[in-house]
């Protein structure tokens, strides 16, 4: 098989900002949250022109507004995947009991199904923060993957430091601390051990056409650089094109590269939102303007789609068609 990728979208609303930097919450705007009205329609637009169909992970409460819900029909009818990214978006859900990830999970599922899409077969936990009863759950629920791992060393240092700042200011962050043990699971997509989320499993598996599969977040190995669309702005105009022959031999089979609906807003866009200074402070990215960032995300995905296969995780790790690429 050719070598594949992905392209995916955590659809996170303003309100998990707030809460990672300590922010008050907001109602939601009668039009819809930002990142949604303008956020995913932009990205929706981005990716019909260059014919691509991502994985969008979909926060299940956002679905309650029509203006969301109506959008997220829109994303499954142009062929994008929707997958399950918790009901209520809580960061420490790894530290919740049982029954409260349970109904987290199966909430999200549930209305996911509401917007006419399948149900979800793909997990990604909010903020990266993964547990042993998570990923459980997760294949309890007949999910076929998790994409949660992000064993980015840079990335856990620089976390962590922001939330013991923000402590200190006596603005505590409403983030969680992802587990170390992360920064030790493979960088290529794996089969998980359920009791140690970060370790291949190494019996194989009595139904290879029901594995359950670990995605992880793309990370290169020299310097632990995420393939994220933060990292597309520290690339400048290029964007990966100075990396691919890095990421070719790092990632012969496949990687995705992650977005946020944050990523495809800027400055003006949030200006008249309560605490844009604040934001726009904290998310440099926010200061980028928007037509800077779409020159770049369209170059890099012309970039990809002329080197790769490109296709949603759902036509690749809930088939078995995954045990052909990364076995």
């Amino acid at each position: 098989m050719s070598a594949r990728a992905s392209v995916s979208v955590d659809l996170d609303a303003l309100s998990c900002y707030r809460q990672i930097h300590g922010l008050p919450e907001q109602p939601v705007d009668a039009r819809g949250d930002l990142t949604w009205r303008v956020g995913v329609d932009r990205l929706l637009s981005l990716f019909k022109e260059h014919d691509l169909r991502s994985t969008l992970f979909v926060v299940g409460r956002d679905l309650q507004h029509d203006a969301h819900r109506e959008l997220a029909a829109r994303a499954h009818h142009e062929g994008h995947e929707l997958a399950n990214h918790t009901y209520d978006h809580f960061y420490d859900l790894r530290r919740r009991s049982p029954d409260v990830i349970r109904t987290q999970l199966e909430r999200c599922d549930d209305a996911v199904e509401t917007t006419g899409a399948p149900r979800p077969v793909g997990f990604r936990t909010p903020g990266y923060n993964l547990s042993n009863p998570l990923l459980q759950t997760s294949r309890k629920l007949g999910h076929r993957y998790d994409a949660s791992v992000f064993g980015c060393g840079p990335y856990w240092v620089a976390k962590a430091a922001v939330m013991a700042f923000r402590e200190l200011r006596g603005e505590p962050s409403r983030s969680d601390r992802t587990d170390v043990r992360a920064l030790r699971a493979p960088r290529s997509p794996y089969i998980p051990d359920l009791q140690h989320f970060w370790r291949r499993e190494t019996s194989a598996p009595a139904d290879p056409d029901s594995t359950y599969w670990e995605v992880p977040v793309a990370v290169l190995p020299a310097g632990s650089f995420p393939l994220i669309g933060t990292s597309l702005h520290l690339l400048d105009a290029p964007g990966l094109e100075r990396l691919w022959p890095l990421i070719e031999a790092s990632f012969p089979a496949y990687f995705d590269l992650e977005f946020h609906a944050l990523d495809f807003i800027d400055a003006d866009d949030i200006r008249d939102e309560p605490d844009a200074d604040l934001l726009i402070a904290r998310q440099p990215d926010l200061r980028i303007p928007w037509q800077k960032k779409r020159a770049r995300y369209a170059r890099t995905l012309s970039l990809m789609a002329s080197k790769r296969t490109l296709a949603p995780m759902r036509e690749l790790f809930a088939t078995s068609k995954a045990g052909e690429l990364f076995r």
